[in-house]
């Protein structure tokens, strides 16, 4: 999944996606470093495209009584539009027997409502070509759709009965649950994707923050409608509600229409615990756990920002020089230089209490404990030297586009509206980002290194087909 920075939607123009999971391949054309005349004219092209629609839109924002926020951004230019609703509901408000129920909630409400079947929900998006969706993080829940905007109303309303309505019927819930079962077993089976939860349950163990959002065989079996019905009741409030729409939209009509579509949801109970969990500590940690794969699947990292810390510009400067891209200097110590690996690339994220940075990738049995070493050593040269200004203007020159580029897509400009009121409470202005990210310093990105890189923090986890003796590493960091 695309991270974020500061809202906006973070994508490497020609370069590998900044993901979870590495991206297989260098992307469209793979012709290196060679940039195409027709490649330079689509980026003006598509950065030229993308100011115009920043300096052609409405924002607007309303707060109703009872909490519940309603954000637009009009673009008249545009022929459709991307609604969001957002609920404060991820998998971090999950009690320790409730683990996946964020995750399964978000799949049962498509099971059908009381207004509507399963069938008639696929139906009336077919019907209208449009595109809807949802996803769970640790935070958030998202049930998004994309219409053309004369259907507006139409995915508006459906989304408002899905989140409001839900049927939440045993023999669906049954049927649901053994789908999420077979995803967590999907992941047991996917060392690249299991290496990744291990080390969330690693840096932040003993705290919600690293549980798996999916959660766990045992867990997801014994969740029943009550518990779904009561997470709803508890999280599903209107203070906890965000609708974004942006596009072609008339902020008044929104409003009108999500007042009324969304009355049913549940008044806050007085007691119901609704508050986000404490920041989570970090200590050193390092976990091998054998398995018959092919290769070595390694993670390693290290604690970083919150969303809201100033400093994490500078972090996320870091992270583009060392795994951001094919001129980054571990793609180009451990892939270009030695053939180590395949892909190397970056695991790091932001949230409201907490942020991490990390590096992954898969090597064979035989060159596990070189590439951790590599790793440490860049790290301890980034600690002792810091970086260089070429590097630095590269990775802002990158940050730039990406933030302009980003505004191309309705998606990313849905994200970013939602994310900056949830997390700021207001609208940070691409010019004020920009700013954020030109501003940090070669020594900003100094400090942050050795703030971060240090040996009390570092985790490392790998998955491999380790046997006795082979199962000693350890990322060096001075």
């Amino acid at each position: 999944m695309p991270r974020c920075l500061c809202g906006y939607l973070i994508l490497r123009v020609s370069l590998p996606v900044t993901s979870p999971r590495p991206q297989r391949g260098r992307g469209a054309g793979g012709e290196g470093f060679l940039v195409k005349l027709s490649t330079v004219r689509a980026l003006v092209l598509a950065v030229s495209f993308a100011l115009f629609l920043m300096n052609n839109s409405e924002f607007s924002k309303t707060t109703l009584p009872n909490g519940l926020r309603i954000l637009t951004e009009r673009h008249p230019q545009v022929q459709s539009a991307t609604i969001g609703m957002w609920i404060v509901a991820g998998s971090i408000y999950e009690q320790e027997n409730e683990r996946g129920l964020a995750h399964l909630l978000e799949h049962m409400v498509f099971k059908g409502t009381r207004h509507r079947t399963m069938h008639d929900i696929a139906v009336t998006m077919d019907s209208i070509g449009g595109q809807m969706n949802a996803f769970t993080e640790r935070e958030y829940v998202c049930y998004h759709a994309k219409v053309l905007s004369e259907h507006t109303p139409i995915a508006l309303e459906l989304l408002c009965d899905l989140v409001t309505s839900p049927l939440l019927k045993k023999s669906d819930l049954e049927l649901e649950k053994g789908v999420i079962l077979e995803e967590i077993k999907s992941v047991e089976d996917a060392p690249e994707e299991l290496v990744e939860d291990l080390f969330m349950q690693t840096i932040w163990s003993r705290s919600r923050w690293g549980r798996s959002i999916l959660g766990t065989l045992e867990s997801v079996s014994n969740l029943g409608v009550k518990d779904l019905r009561s997470f709803i009741q508890t999280h599903y409030t209107p203070r906890n509600v965000v609708v974004v729409a942006v596009g072609d939209v008339q902020h008044d009509d929104i409003v009108e229409r999500a007042q009324l579509l969304l009355k049913g949801l549940p008044r806050e109970t007085p007691g119901a615990s609704h508050r986000q969990p404490r920041q989570p500590t970090v200590t050193a940690h390092n976990i091998v756990m054998e398995r018959d794969t092919e290769q070595v699947h390694l993670c390693c990292g290290t604690q970083a920002y919150r969303f809201d810390d100033p400093k994490r510009f500078a972090a996320w400067t870091l992270d583009t020089i060392l795994t951001g891209g094919y001129s980054s200097r571990l793609f180009q110590e451990i892939r270009e230089k030695r053939g180590l690996c395949y892909n190397i690339g970056p695991l790091s994220a932001s949230y409201r209490a907490a942020g991490f940075w990390a590096v992954e990738t898969s090597v064979a049995l035989e060159n596990a404990a070189c590439v951790v070493d590599l790793i440490g050593e860049e790290l301890r040269r980034v600690k002792q030297e810091g970086v260089t200004q070429d590097e630095l203007k590269r990775a802002q020159q990158m940050a730039r586009a990406n933030i302009l580029l980003s505004e191309e897509s309705s998606s990313a400009q849905m994200s970013r509206i939602a994310r900056n009121e949830l997390y700021f409470g207001r609208q940070k202005s691409t010019a004020e980002v920009l700013n954020e990210m030109m501003a940090v310093s070669l020594n900003g990105i100094h400090e942050v290194a050795n703030e971060m890189f240090d040996e009390h923090f570092m985790n490392l986890t790998a998955i491999g087909p380790f046997a006795d003796g082979q199962a000693a590493l350890q990322v060096d960091v001075g």
